[in-house]
Parts: C-alpha cells; structure tokens; sequence
C-alpha cells in the first residue's frame, strides 16, 4: 500500500528531479575546485574522502536501509524504531570516527594535513546522521522529504565554496569548510522535520536496537563492499601514481556517474515500495519494466557522452584536465552496465534479501583489487578503469542471472524494451 497517493512515475520523477539539481550543484562544485585547485589539488581533496566513504560504509551498520525495512514492514511502533535508530546515531558515529582516523594514520599519505583529517572526522556523525534521517523519511514513503534532503547539502556546499574557496582564496580548506558546514545544517534541518512529522517516543529498546543492527549488518556489509567496489581504485592509485593523476581519474569517474541518476531515482523509489507491500509477483514485473526502459536510456546517454566529452570537457574544466576524457570514454562500459545492477539490488534490498548482494560482492571487489594491483602499474589510470568495467560486469551479469531464475522470466523480458513499456507506467501503475 503506498501511503502518500503518488503514482511510482510520480515519485521517480521527484527523485530524478532532485537528483538533476544534485548534478548541477555536484557539476558546479566540480568545476570549482578543479579549476582553483588544479590536478594535483583537486586529487588530494578527492583522496581525503576515499578512506571515510569505505569506512562509513560499515561503520553506519547499514541502519538507513534497516530503517526503510522496518518501517515499510511496521515490525515495531515507529516511534521506536525512529529514537533507536539516533540512539544508534551515537554508537555508530563513534566507532566511525575512531576508524576512519586509524585508516589515516595507516595509510600515511604525506599529503594531508592534521586539519584536514579533524574537519572530516569532525562531520562524520552529521553525514551518517543525515543518511538516516533519509531512510526514516523514505521508509514512510515520504520521498519528497527525503528529496530535499538530497539536494540541499550539495547545493550549500556549492555557495559556500564559491565563498571560501573562490574568492577568499583558501584552498583545500576552504573546500572542507563548507562540506562540513553543510552537512551540519542539512543535518539539523532534518532532524526538526522528523521530531515534528512522526511520533517519536525517546528511549532505549533493546528488542528494537537489536532487530535493527541485526537486518543492518548485511546491509552496511553490502553498502562497504559497493564503496570498496566504488573508492578502491583511488586508495590505490595513491599508492601507485602522482596526485594529478588521481585528479584526472576522479574528474572522469565523476563525470560518467551521472548516469546513474536515473537507476538511483528508480532504486529508492522500487525499495521503499517493495518493502511497503507483500505482492512479490507484481515487484518482479515492476522491477523488469524498470530495467527494460533503464537500459535504452542509459545506453543514448553513454553514446552522447562519448562524442560530447572531448568537446566540452576542455572547456568547462579547463585544458589541464583533458586527460580525463580518455578516463570517461574508457570506464563507461562499466558505468552502464552496472546499471542493472543497481536496480535489481534496490528490489532485493526492499524485500529484506541484502545478503544475496553481498556473496555477490565479495568476488567483484577482490577481483577489483586484484586488477587494479596488476593494470595500474602496467596503464596507470587507464587500468584502474578497466579493472573497474571488469569487476562491474561481473557482479551486474551473476545478479541478472539470479534474478531471471527467482523471478521466472526470460532475459529478453527482463532488458528487451517493448513498445507498450511506456504507455504501461503512465497509465497502469497506481499506488
């Protein structure tokens, strides 16, 4: 049952609209700093979040998606469940904090300074914070909420940047000013909106906490293994290249990532449906419309991308960057083809399954490593992108087999778009 009346095109559309924003503030942001940075600057700022976005990774023991769970399932009162999940808040950002700072202090890049590390750490329990506060909202299938919280912190970020790091000159610093300044506010801004749209009934609830971490674990378990999957590449390369060529890479993965705008607005959306209904049939032939209309799009998106980039890339981030393209137009057979994935782990995720994309993971990301130790060296960049389009494609390709098994389908009726596909989401699907 949905609760909001919203049409599932309506929500994925208020999602993608969100995610667009998010794009143009992330684009700006981009722009910004590679070109007052440089390559080398704005490889050092991209390598500073590497290590925290694997360590939240499973330090925020997946409780977003445990919330979206049992709040879709009503397995308890939501009061509950929500003041567990900020009792949880404390917990996990402590035990974040203390491992991100020991990751620091084991890699030992010379090129971060102490006051770069302590703003980072400094944020890490407002980002997890605001991660949870958006599985509470969409476990309620209160997208729009959640949307807002989406863009809202990058787009602050974005002004506060052209602020601190534009025009008062300052640099990487200022660049982590205003993330962490954003994320503050946007942090603050959402939980008000939570104390004062749901009944929120403070305490500690032991059956509650345990139930949460219990589902959360495989889920923060999956979310680790898909930032390994993610940020890998990065750690490595700051071991086997120079911080300019860690800049080209990062602009590139940047750039082709937009893509999955798209199958991010359709994963949240398909996950807080399916785990607000018990009609397993009519997710399966959801999930499969979604990927049959997903992969026409995706692919006129990478085909546009690959002659627009040398074009406008020299020109909106400067000609010092122009290495990336290379970056983009290699590493984007990947970036399409986990796609699927995407979608297919968001309907898995919402009908409580995480583990099944974890024995999935595990594979692809030390078949990750182990091409990018082996390519690096051998291609520097060009082979972390390829490592990347491998490891991909195999995880994308054992979930798409799994899920023609479970489901009953053929694979044509699974990614073979039809001409009725369209005329189906307006006009069929309903809350």
């Amino acid at each position: 049952m949905n609760l909001t009346g919203r049409t599932l095109l309506e929500d994925i559309a208020g999602v993608l609209g969100s995610h667009v924003l998010s794009m143009i503030a992330v684009l700006g942001l981009s722009v910004l700093l590679s070109r007052t940075l440089g390559p080398e600057g704005y490889g050092i700022y991209t390598s500073l979040f590497a290590i925290p976005m694997i360590v939240m990774g499973l330090a925020q023991l997946g409780l977003s998606r445990s919330a979206i769970f049992h709040l879709g399932k009503r397995l308890f009162s939501e009061g509950k469940v929500i003041a567990s999940i900020y009792v949880l808040l404390i917990l996990t950002s402590l035990v974040g904090v203390i491992i991100t700072a020991a990751a620091y202090a084991i890699v030992g890049n010379p090129h971060f300074q102490v006051q770069w590390i302590v703003l980072i750490l400094a944020g890490i329990p407002f980002m997890l914070g605001n991660i949870y506060t958006g599985g509470i909202f969409i476990g309620r299938e209160q997208i729009l909420v959640a949307n807002r919280l989406q863009w809202m912190p990058v787009t602050l970020n974005l002004l506060l940047s052209v602020l601190l790091v534009w025009v008062l000159r300052w640099g990487i610093t200022g660049a982590l000013i205003s993330t962490f300044t954003a994320t503050v506010f946007v942090f603050y801004v959402g939980y008000s909106r939570v104390r004062h749209t749901f009944e929120y009934e403070q305490g500690i609830y032991p059956e509650i906490l345990s139930s949460l971490v219990g589902k959360g674990i495989v889920y923060a378990l999956n979310f680790a293994l898909l930032q390994i999957n993610y940020k890998v590449d990065v750690v490595l390369l700051q071991r086997l290249v120079e911080p300019k060529h860690i800049g080209y890479y990062s602009l590139g993965v940047s750039i082709t990532e937009q893509l999955w705008l798209l199958p991010y607005a359709i994963g949240i959306v398909l996950m807080s449906r399916t785990a607000n209904t018990s009609d397993k049939a009519r997710m399966n032939a959801t999930t499969a419309l979604l990927l049959r209309t997903t992969v026409p799009a995706s692919l006129i998106g990478a085909a546009a991308m690959v002659v627009l980039t040398p074009v406008f890339l020299p020109l909106i981030f400067g000609e010092k960057f122009i290495p990336s393209i290379a970056v983009v137009q290699t590493i984007l057979p990947g970036i399409v083809i986990f796609m699927i994935y995407r979608i297919i782990e968001s309907y898995y995720a919402g009908s409580g399954k995480p583990m099944l994309s974890v024995k999935i993971l595990i594979p692809s990301a030390i078949l990750n490593i182990l091409l990018n130790l082996w390519w690096i060296p051998l291609w520097g960049i060009l082979g972390a992108a390829w490592a990347t389009n491998v490891s991909y494609s195999v995880a994308t390709l054992a979930y798409l087999r799994f899920f023609k098994k479970e489901s009953g389908l053929r694979l044509r009726d699974i990614i073979w778009p039809r001409r009725s596909d369209w005329q189906y989401l307006r006009r069929r699907l309903h809350p």
